[in-house]
């Protein structure tokens, strides 16, 4: 199964094609409402969701299955508010989900959006803390089919400024749902993803021998891998949930989620994104979506007045702050004499459904016309991306 590299790498053809739905390209964005930055850094944000409260807001979702499979409830997919278990001695509810791990690579999560009612701020980075208290039932040490029943179970948790979605065909194989956003994949810091790190495993710490087999409530703390920028509408989703190597049914749970956003003053590098096969930029004809290499003008370019192409490169760790604009972001390209071109930026938009991910949209200038591989990086705020290379004929 395909899952989403946190490097730089990725499946163009599939960005494409998401691209291919938006219906303007080159028009800079106008939705930012002009109001003046934020001075100094912003207070931390806290917040805390005890299920005995209901689900405050939070959502369930499964991935990495294909749904055409899932007739009469093969997969055992569930979700809801349920009363604890009597063996945890705790009186109320919790956030119940369960599923049966067929496909052998199944991911049960939960998603929550925190906004400007919270405290974020649109634009803002922040390092995200969380402290999830759940309850198991899966001692420690067991072997099941394709692993172990809580030590082969991984608990994730992260956030994302792009809503977290299940979609359908995103990923190879194309039958099954994937995550929009990266979440990494198995145990251990090597596979945690951009959107969600690995937390631990769910095994509850009891004696694989001892039956029965009681719940217990564990408490994992966690600061996710990765730095969190919110998006320019104030918003960041949070992220908690399970992806599995064992091979059977996964049920837990959630009693509590502490979340801690505290913000930080150096934000990320922009991050241009390369394709996954080739290691080149991955960029398009902003107009005709073709891939490299790019003419600087063409006849095509029938929605251009002076023809010259439009190149829009893809990206992550773009987001804007309120009042911002195109202003912000620069972009150049490098010959491999060393000699710099800029690249006149005229136009980002998030990629549909995969909000993280920004198309920027560069005009390719005259003195670039049969140049050949020439190195493009784009900046924000004077923070200079990695360098990715396109040919231009």
């Amino acid at each position: 199964m395909e899952v989403l590299s946190t490097r730089t790498g990725f499946d163009l053809l599939q960005t494409l094609g998401a691209f291919r739905r938006l219906t303007i390209i080159l028009v800079a964005l106008t939705s930012f409402t002009p109001v003046a930055l934020a001075q100094g850094t912003p207070p931390p944000v806290s917040v805390s969701f005890d299920f005995r409260n209901g689900a405050l807001g939070w959502q369930a979702g499964f991935a990495r299955y294909p749904p055409a499979t899932d007739k009469d409830g093969f997969y055992q997919l569930l979700a809801e508010i349920r009363s604890l278990p009597a063996d945890l001695g705790v009186n109320g509810t919790g956030f119940y989900i369960q599923g049966n791990n067929h496909s052998d690579a199944l991911v049960m999560f939960m998603k929550r959006r925190l906004s400007a009612e919270d405290g974020v701020v649109g634009g803002q980075t922040y390092q995200v803390n969380f402290t999830i208290v759940f309850a198991s039932q899966v001692p420690t040490g067991c072997f099941g089919a394709g692993g172990s029943p809580g030590d082969s179970v991984n608990l994730r948790a992260g956030a994302s400024s792009a809503e977290p979605l299940a979609l359908l065909g995103i990923f190879r194989p194309a039958r099954d749902l994937g995550m929009n956003v990266d979440i990494g994949g198995g145990s251990g810091p090597s596979k945690n993803g951009l959107a969600a790190s690995f937390a631990g495993t769910i095994a509850n710490g009891q004696p694989c021998d001892s039956s029965p087999h009681p719940w217990v409530s564990i408490q994992r703390s966690h600061q996710h891998a990765t730095l969190v920028n919110a998006n320019s509408k104030g918003e960041i989703w949070l992220l908690a949930g399970t992806d599995s190597g064992y091979e059977g049914l996964t049920q837990l749970y959630y009693q509590r989620i502490d979340v801690t956003l505290t913000p930080v003053s150096q934000p990320p590098p922009p991050v241009l994104l390369t394709d996954q096969d080739t290691g080149r930029a991955a960029a398009a004809d902003s107009v005709t979506l073709m891939r490299e290499p790019f003419s600087v003008t063409s006849s095509q370019n029938f929605f251009s007045f002076d023809q010259h192409t439009r190149l829009t490169l893809f990206a992550y760790n773009l987001e804007l702050k309120n009042g911002e604009d195109l202003s912000v972001i620069t972009a150049q390209a490098e010959d491999s004499q060393h000699r710099l071109y800029p690249l006149p930026v005229e136009a980002i938009r998030e990629v549909p459904d995969f909000g993280w991910i920004t198309g920027v949209t560069v005009k390719l200038p005259d003195e670039l016309q049969g140049i050949g591989d020439v190195s493009v990086k784009i900046g924000l705020r004077g923070v200079v991306s990695n360098p990715a290379l396109v040919s231009i004929k």
